[in-house]
């Protein structure tokens, strides 16, 4: 199963209470429609804000059009989420879409958000991700401090005035983060690509090719790529296909454990599931006016 988790939204989308128009959203569906079309089962649609999270950031996911065989996560009407998570089956021939949200970091002061404890309009998305700006930054997001984040992602065309060490990228692994990769800058202007040439190999470089997420962040439709373009694209950084194909894959599977375990437990610890017996199974097996023999207790 392959997986895109950023096909962005405008940006108008990032700001509280921000309205998308109707051509925009057209451009958003073709991409949509796109990546059904390629080959990807799950998408995510990214919000990027660079101001406090606030929940007048929801609105805008009221708007969405319906876009054919789309299955989304969340209530279009209401904006809440939906029942089930990003590993509910869909009907063959749908794509599930998710909503992402990626804070793009400045000041310590906008990582309150970022928080288990912080804003509970964070636990609205499927999956966070973390845009920090500064070397220190990058530091405390790699830690582990803000809780609240899934995966850590830089600015793959521009350049970022610091390196990625080592030991930042072994807290990201240690911490079961994700360090994405984007490739829509590689298909700019030749000094753009050159950029991201630059960064990208400096990551799969500190990584190893290790938990690396590829992402399109596609704006339009022209700018998705099938995924075994993308595996040949990660030759260019000396990243094996294998490696490039879990990027596309389990790795992006991965992150969205991590979301979910940060959502639907206790530290990570507990987690609570519905079940039911089909019908006719209930009480089978027992015979009548006999007990039930007595559930064996769980080794922990």
């Amino acid at each position: 199963m392959f997986y895109d988790l950023n096909i962005a939204l405008p940006d108008t989308a990032g700001k509280a209470g921000g309205i998308v128009s109707s051509h925009d959203w057209a451009q958003v569906a073709q991409a949509v429609e796109r990546a059904r079309a390629l080959g990807y089962q799950v998408v995510a649609l990214n919000q990027t804000i660079s101001s406090k999270l606030v929940p007048e950031h929801l609105a805008v996911w009221k708007s969405v059009p319906a876009i054919k065989d789309a299955v989304y996560s969340w209530s279009r009407e209401t904006g809440a989420r939906a029942g089930g998570s990003a590993f509910s089956s869909v009907p063959h021939g749908k794509i599930r879409v998710l909503r992402r949200l990626t804070v793009i970091v400045s000041d310590t002061a906008q990582s309150q958000s970022l928080t288990g404890s912080g804003s509970a309009t964070t636990a609205e998305y499927d999956v966070v991700a973390v845009r920090p700006t500064t070397d220190k930054l990058l530091s405390a997001a790699s830690s582990g401090a803000w809780d609240a984040v899934d995966i850590i992602s830089l600015d793959m065309g521009g350049r970022w005035g610091y390196f990625v060490k080592h030991k930042t990228a072994g807290q990201v692994l240690a911490m079961g983060l994700a360090l994405e990769i984007s490739y829509q800058p590689a298909l700019a202007d030749s000094a753009t690509r050159q950029q991201w040439v630059s960064n990208a190999a400096s990551i799969v470089r500190v990584t190893r090719g290790r938990g690396l997420i590829w992402t399109s962040g596609a704006r339009q439709a022209f700018d998705l790529r099938s995924p075994y373009d993308i595996s040949a694209l990660g030759e260019v950084l000396q990243l094996n296909s294998d490696l490039s194909k879990r990027a596309l894959s389990s790795g992006s599977r991965t992150a969205l454990v991590h979301a979910l375990t940060r959502t639907s437990t206790l530290r990570a610890v507990i987690s609570s599931v519905e079940t039911s017996l089909p019908a006719g199974e209930e009480g089978e097996g027992e015979g009548e006016g006999e007990e039930a023999p007595a559930p064996k207790r769980a080794k922990i």
